[in-house]
Parts: C-alpha cells; structure tokens; sequence
C-alpha cells in the first residue's frame, strides 16, 4: 500500500477557524484581502505605526486568526512598529484549505503582497518577519530564502523537528513513512540565516519543549542572536507571563536593523 504523504495528513496538522473576536477592534486597523493562488483569497490585517519604523510581518499560531492579535497591536506599535498578520488559506476569512505545500509557498505571495502595501504607504522600514508556533515554518522560510527583502527574524515557541511535533499530537510517523525531509526543515535552514535574530520560547512549553529554541539557536548563524526562555510560561501564555520583557526583547531586536 503506497504510503500517504505529510500533505495528505492536513486534517490532523492544521485547525482552521474563522474570526472569534476577544475584544475591541483595534483602532486603525483594516483588512487587506488578496489572491494567493486563482480563486484563492488570503488576508493581511494591518496595524499601521510609524511610518519610519521597521514593519513586522507576523506568522500567527494554529487555531488562531489575524484578528486575535488585536489585543497586541498597539504594544507593537509602540515598539515602534506596523504590524502585519498573515493569515493561512481556511484561517479568518481566508478560502481554501491548507496543506504543508501551499503553507510555505503561500509565505512568499504574503510577503511580496505586503512589500506592495508598505511601498504605496511609503513605509520604508525595514521588514522583520516574525512567527509564533506553527508560524515558525513560513518565519523562518521566507528569512532563509529572502534575505534581500527581509532583514530580522523573530520566533516564538517555534519548533526545530517536524516528526517529534507529529508524534505529540497522534501521528505515527514511522508507520506512515513520514520523515523531517518531508516537513518544513525550519532546523536546517537556520544555519543560512545571518542577520539579527531572537528565539523567544516558554520553559515550560509542553506542546513544543524549549529544547527545540536550543536546537534552533545553536543552529541560527547570526553571531548576535539571542534566546529569551520565559520562566512559569506554557505554550499558550508566554506574552503575558513574560510582560514587558517579551517587547523589551523584540524593541533591543528593532534597533540592530533600524
């Protein structure tokens, strides 16, 4: 029997969900919607800031959407930043339905569709991409692959190894052929990334252990880059148990590139 590959398991990857608003809209933002593919539409939801500060392009965490982050906006903003969340193809009012190939290939339509924004605003900042969780992949794909349009990369409870992630979550991967060569390899394209870069990871993450912002650490080839493990933090709580050091950490972040 011919074994199924990891795109064909995206039901057990990917948990798209529409907007669930937490709270106030947040003041000046608005929603960019755009074609990733023909008939396939995805969202950039903006938080203008500054028009002279760096712009950040953020990859969100699985079951989340763009609009969650509207709580956050304007501690980004002050960092000073615009802040940008990409969305995934099913995620908010996106169309479609992910899958691991159109998940990286997606990251690149995202992020020529947000330089096309900054350039008519005539924000001229430098961009940083930045991804939480599941985000991590697309983060850390495009600051790889497009060091002449990107300049920072920040992570979040990001994660080094493919197979053990699919593992904690049911997925036998050794019965299904599955290997790290099949996922999105976030380890082993660290080593090309250069520039500026912060790991922020929670010390007591039991979805994604802190082990994996070692592995991505010690792998990372910018010889200033920093990891900030956050003491009592989960998975899911890490900004608000770091507090004022987790921005501390991005605005230090900020300054190497503005």
């Amino acid at each position: 029997m011919k074994r199924p590959p990891i795109n064909e398991i995206a039901s057990e990857i990917f948990f798209p969900r529409p907007d669930m608003p937490y709270g106030p809209e947040a003041n000046g933002a608005w929603d960019h919607m755009f074609e990733v593919e023909d008939g396939v539409l995805s969202r950039l939801r903006v938080f203008p800031g500054d028009k002279n500060a760096p712009n950040i392009l953020f990859f969100h965490g699985n079951g989340e959407t763009g609009r969650d982050y509207d709580f956050a906006a304007d501690l980004f903003r002050s960092l000073p930043a615009t802040f940008m969340v990409a969305e995934y193809r099913g995620y908010g009012p996106a169309t479609g339905t992910p899958s691991v190939n159109t998940f990286l290939q997606d990251a690149h339509r995202t992020l020529d569709e947000a330089r096309a924004i900054l350039h008519r605003e005539d924000r001229n900042g430098p961009i940083v991409v930045m991804g939480r969780s599941l985000g991590s992949a697309p983060a850390i794909e495009l600051a790889s692959s497009r060091t002449d349009h990107v300049s920072a990369l920040v992570l979040e409870s990001g994660f080094a190894l493919t197979v053990p992630l699919l593992e904690l979550i049911g997925i036998p991967t050794a019965q299904l052929g599955i290997t790290e060569d099949q996922g999105p390899c976030n380890l082993e394209k660290m080593g090309s990334i250069t520039f500026p870069t912060l790991i922020i990871h929670a010390q007591q993450d039991e979805i994604i252990p802190v082990s994996d912002a070692q592995l991505l650490h010690d792998a990372c080839a910018d010889p200033q880059k920093t990891l900030l493990r956050v003491p009592g933090a989960g998975h899911n709580d890490i900004q608000p148990r770091a507090g004022q050091s987790y921005f501390d950490a991005i605005g230090d972040l900020l300054l190497r590139v503005n």
